[in-house]
């Protein structure tokens, strides 16, 4: 059975992988996306979040603006803000894109709404969905609320977010890791909202990471999607080895959705996950594990769940083989004149 899952996110070239997963995925169906203020303003969140569907024909999947600030704290954007529009570095292939939207931004709150709408669907139709955060979670936390506690009790499977850092401390901010920096109420409102939570943190995210070699793959072997991807990876200028202990770049937000599909390449611990909303350690997690005669989560009852491991080749050639499924797919539109968009839609009858 398909992962129903509705993303919010701040695309960010590793966003760009997570939805660009979840489109190629038989077992993923992608109910939306919602763009929010993180890595970059909520108008260039969006339009790159709509250039990666547009890019490999899933034009017909919505694509929601969300909120353009966080909750109650003052804005700040990632590292990699400078990267901007994703097509703003693409000038050379622009005959081989997909044709620039003239669509005005959407107002705020407008993801919110949607996830909001999409979470009582669930309920009422008894078919719960994941909630998936690669970006700050300020939609996801103003979702639950608009939805209410019993249409989330009943109609959210779990709520999967990239974010937070324990051992590996922060990325943005030496104590905190940029997601949570950003809107540290609403992470605070999603970990106490008593809803299966399962966390992807710094410490997990480093140790998978896509270096030199990697990229030329992708470039390689996936067609026009692998070469605009690996471009833009490599102009996000990820590289740190002193920090990460190794040489390549994380793709934080891609390990999200690959754990829907396959969680036997992640180990993950039982935990119950704090975040810090006081000025001077805004954003910073912390964490309760269990005991030691719970070290197997065997009747543990601590409410989340945080990634502790990954088995990072396995996820780079998962990564590689959906990235190539495009290429396939344009190969035989190219050969049999069939119009395929992701590889979940059936043979033409």
């Amino acid at each position: 059975m398909s992962k129903r899952i509705f993303l919010s996110c701040d695309p960010g070239i590793d966003d760009m992988a997570a939805i660009l997963f979840a489109l190629a995925d038989r077992d993923v169906e992608l109910l939306g996306v919602g763009a929010v203020a993180g890595n970059v303003s909520v108008e260039t969140a969006w339009t790159n979040a709509r250039f990666a569907c547009d890019l490999v024909g899933a034009a017909a999947t919505p694509c929601y603006a969300g909120s353009s600030g966080p909750l109650l704290r003052d804005q700040i954007f990632g590292a990699h803000k400078a990267l901007g529009a994703f097509r703003d570095h693409l000038s050379d292939l622009e005959d081989s894109l997909p044709e620039a939207r003239l669509i005005a931004i959407a107002p705020a709150q407008t993801a919110a709404v949607a996830m909001a709408h999409a979470i009582t669907d669930a309920a009422v139709t008894k078919r719960p969905l994941t909630l998936v955060a690669t970006g700050p979670l300020t939609d996801v936390a103003l979702a639950i609320r608009l939805a209410g506690s019993e249409a989330c009790a009943d109609g959210i499977a779990t709520i999967v977010a990239m974010g937070g850092a324990f051992r590996a401390l922060g990325n943005r901010a030496p104590y905190a890791e940029m997601n949570m920096l950003s809107d540290p109420h609403a992470a605070r409102m999603v970990a106490e909202s008593g809803l299966p939570l399962v966390l992807f943190p710094l410490d997990v995210t480093w140790q998978c990471r896509l270096t030199g070699p990697d990229l030329d793959r992708i470039e390689c072997e996936a067609g026009l999607i692998g070469q605009i991807f690996a471009r833009l990876f490599r102009a996000s200028d990820r590289e740190n080895p002193v920090l990460y202990g190794g040489p390549g770049g994380p793709v934080h937000d891609l390990l999200t959705v690959i754990w829907l599909v396959a969680p036997e390449l992640f180990i993950l611990r039982r935990a119950r996950i704090s975040v810090s909303t006081g000025h001077e350690l805004a954003g910073h997690t912390s964490r309760q594990l269990p005991k030691a005669k719970e070290r197997d989560n065997a009747g543990c009852k601590l409410p989340h769940c945080i990634a502790d491991g990954v088995e990072s080749d396995a996820v780079r050639a998962l990564f590689l083989d959906r990235l190539k499924t495009f290429s396939r797919a344009s190969d035989s539109n190219n050969s049999d004149q069939t119009r395929i968009t992701t590889n979940r839609e059936e043979d033409p009858q």
